[in-house]
C-alpha cells in the first residue's frame, strides 16, 4: 500500500511538473522574447533620436573612394559623434547599384547596397570618416549587445560595422522591405524579417532617423540573435528544473511519510480483523478519527462487540442447552422407569392383587400421559421456533379461547382445590389460530395452578379500551425469583419448580406469532402476574 500510494503521488507530481514546466516554458519564452524586443525597440528609439537632426545619414553612405576632400569627422557640442560628408552625384552607391544591376540586365526593387566599415581600414579605405563611423557602430554594438545598421533611405545603403571592409549588393526579403517602409513612414517597429539575411534566427527593431526639419532620412536597425535570448531562457529552465527536482524529492519524502501515516490505521484494522477471525472477540482497533477510516474502525469495533456478545450468548445458550438436555433426560427417564418397572412387575406375575394391578396400571397411564405431553411440548416448541412454520389465522374471539382454556385448567386445579376466577369477558375480535391461542392461555394457567397453594385462587382479569385489550393472570404462590425473572420465557431455561419450562417458552412463541406482548412480573405482596396485551382486528399494537 505504501509503495502504491508513493507511486500514485510520484506520477501525480511528475504530471504536475511536466504541465508546470510546459506552461512555464511557453509563457517564459514569450515573456523573454517580448522583454528583449521591447528593450531593443527602446534602444533603437533612443539611438535614432540622438542621431536625428544632424544631417548625417546621406553622407554616411558614401563610399570612401568617392568622398570629397571636405569630408570631416567631428564631435558636436555635447560630445555626440558626427560624421559629415557631402552627397555625391552620379558616383553614389545608388548609381553604383543601378550600374551593377544594369550590368546583370535587371533592376531589383528590394536591392540595397550593404557597406561594412572597419576601424582597421584597407589601403583604399583610410578616411577618418569611415574610422569614426566604424568606431561609432562598434560602440553601439557593444553598448546594446546587438548588431546596429544604419540605412540611408535616399541612397538605399545599409552601413554596418565588421571585421572586414567591403560593399555588396543585397536583395532584401519582401518582409524586410515592408519593415523598412514602415520605418520610413515614421513608425517604430520590430519583427523577425531579417532572418534570411542574417542566416540566424534573430529579432529586429527599427526606428526612423530624421533631419533637422523632421523628415525621415534613414532608419536605424538593431538585430539581436535569438540564441542570445535562448541563453537566458536556458538559465531560467535550469533554475526551474533544479527547483522541480528538489520539490519532487521533498514531495516524495513527505508522500512516503504521509502514506505510512495513512495506512497505519488500516494496518491496525487488519490486525484487529485477523484477531476476530481467530476468535479473540475482545480485540478492539482503538482508532478514533473523524473521517471515513475512523468510521470504518468504529464499525469494526461495533462488530467486535457484537461478536463478543454473541459469543457470550452462545456460551450461555450452550450451558442452558446442556441443562435442558439434562432436565429432559431426567424427565424422560422418570416416566420410562415407572413404565418399565410396572411392566416388569405385571409381566412377571409378582402382582396378583387386583387393587395393586389397578394401581400399577394407573401409574403407567400417568407416566405415559406425562411422557406424551413432554414429547408434544418439545415438538411444538421446535415447530414454533422454525420461521418456515406458518400458523393459519382466521377471525376468532379471544374471549372464547380464554374461557375454553379456563375450563380445561379447572380440571387441572381440582386436585388442589384451586379456584380460577374469570369475570364476564367482552368479545375481543382478532385474527389468529384458535387452538394455539387456547394453548397459550392454558400454559400460563397451568403454571399459575402449579405454583398456587391449596385452596388458593387464580384471578383472571380482562380489560378493553378502544382497539386495545389487556388480560392478566395472577396467582398467590411464592412469586418468581429475581435471578429467574428476566429469563422466565427463555428457551432451555428451567422454571420455578425445577421442570423443563417448555410451557412458558411455547406460550411466548405463540404470543409472538400473534403480535401479542406477554410479560411476567411479581405481584405486590405475593404471587406472580402474567399479562397479555394486544390489539383487536384493525387496531395498532400497543407499545411494550
Amino acid at each position: 500500500m505504501t509503495r502504491r500510494l508513493l507511486l500514485y503521488f510520484s506520477v501525480t507530481l511528475l504530471v504536475f511538473a511536466l504541465v508546470i514546466g510546459g506552461v512555464f516554458g511557453f509563457l517564459f519564452r514569450r515573456y523573454t522574447l517580448n522583454l528583449h524586443t521591447n528593450d531593443l525597440k527602446t534602444h533603437a528609439e533612443a539611438i535614432a533620436a540622438s542621431l536625428s537632426g544632424k544631417d548625417q545619414i546621406g553622407t554616411m553612405s558614401t563610399p570612401p573612394e568617392e568622398t570629397a576632400p571636405s569630408s570631416t569627422v567631428s564631435h558636436g557640442p555635447h560630445g555626440d559623434r558626427q560624421v559629415r560628408m557631402r552627397r555625391m552625384g552620379a558616383n553614389t552607391p545608388t548609381a553604383q547599384v543601378q550600374s551593377s544591376a544594369k550590368k546583370h540586365g535587371e533592376m531589383g526593387a528590394h536591392t540595397y547596397c550593404r557597406r561594412r566599415v572597419s576601424e582597421t581600414p584597407s589601403p583604399s579605405e583610410e578616411s577618418d570618416n569611415n574610422l569614426g563611423l566604424a568606431s561609432l557602430l562598434r560602440q553601439l554594438n557593444a553598448f546594446t549587445g546587438s548588431d546596429v545598421w544604419i540605412v540611408d533611405r535616399a541612397e538605399r545603403t545599409i552601413t554596418l560595422s565588421g571585421t572586414e571592409t567591403g560593399t555588396d549588393y543585397t536583395e532584401l526579403p519582401p518582409a524586410a522591405e515592408t519593415l523598412l517602409e514602415e520605418i520610413f513612414t515614421g513608425k517604430n517597429v520590430a519583427g523577425e524579417s531579417f532572418n534570411a539575411m542574417l542566416d540566424v534566427p534573430s529579432v529586429t527593431a527599427g526606428a526612423p532617423i530624421r533631419d533637422a526639419n523632421g523628415n525621415v532620412t534613414g532608419a536605424l536597425l538593431m538585430h539581436r540573435r535569438l540564441s542570445d535570448i535562448h541563453a537566458s531562457e536556458t538559465a531560467g529552465f535550469q533554475i526551474l528544473a533544479v527547483s522541480l527536482i528538489l520539490a519532487f524529492l521533498l514531495a516524495a519524502i513527505l508522500s512516503f511519510l504521509l502514506a505510512r501515516r495513512f495506512i497505519r490505521p488500516l494496518s491496525m484494522m487488519e490486525k484487529t480483523a485477523a484477531a476476530l477471525a481467530d476468535g479473540h472477540y475482545e480485540t478492539r482497533s482503538g482508532i478514533r478519527q473523524d473521517d471515513e477510516i475512523g468510521s470504518l474502525a468504529q464499525s469494526l469495533d461495533v462488530l467486535a462487540q457484537r461478536l463478543e456478545d454473541a459469543a457470550e450468548e452462545r456460551s450461555k445458550l450452550d450451558a442452558m442447552r446442556r441443562d435442558f438436555f439434562a432436565s429432559i433426560s431426567h424427565e424422560l427417564r422418570t416416566p420410562l422407569t415407572v413404565l418399565r418397572g410396572s411392566l416388569d412387575a405385571l409381566s412377571s406375575g409378582l402382582v396378583s392383587d387386583e387393587e395393586k394391578r389397578r394401581e400399577y396400571l394407573s401409574q403407567m397411564e400417568t407416566s405415559a400421559v406425562h411422557l406424551s405431553r413432554l414429547v408434544s411440548d418439545i415438538f411444538d416448541l421446535a415447530r414454533l421456533e422454525n420461521p418456515d412454520f406458518s400458523i393459519e389465522k382466521t377471525d376468532v374471539d379471544l374471549s372464547d379461547a380464554l374461557r375454553d382454556a379456563v375450563r380445561s385448567a379447572r380440571r387441572l386445579a381440582a386436585p388442589k382445590s384451586v379456584e380460577l376466577r374469570l369475570p364476564e369477558a367482552p368479545p375481543i375480535p382478532i385474527r389468529g389460530d384458535y387452538g394455539r391461542l387456547r394453548q397459550m392461555f392454558l400454559a400460563v394457567l397451568d403454571n399459575a395452578v402449579k405454583f398456587s397453594p391449596k385452596n388458593a385462587a387464580v384471578e383472571i382479569d380482562v380489560e378493553t379500551s378502544d382497539d386495545r385489550w389487556n388480560i392478566s393472570v395472577k396467582d398467590h404462590g411464592p412469586g418468581i425469583a429475581a435471578d429467574l425473572l428476566p429469563h422466565i420465557f427463555d428457551r432451555f431455561r428451567t422454571n420455578r419448580a425445577g421442570g423443563t419450562g417448555l410451557g412458558l417458552a411455547i406460550a411466548q412463541e405463540i404470543a409472538r406469532r400473534h403480535d401479542v406482548i406477554l410479560e411476567a412480573n411479581n405481584a405486590e405482596g405475593e404471587g406472580a402476574i402474567f399479562a397479555f396485551r394486544g390489539h383487536t382486528a384493525g387496531g395498532q399494537l400497543p407499545p411494550a
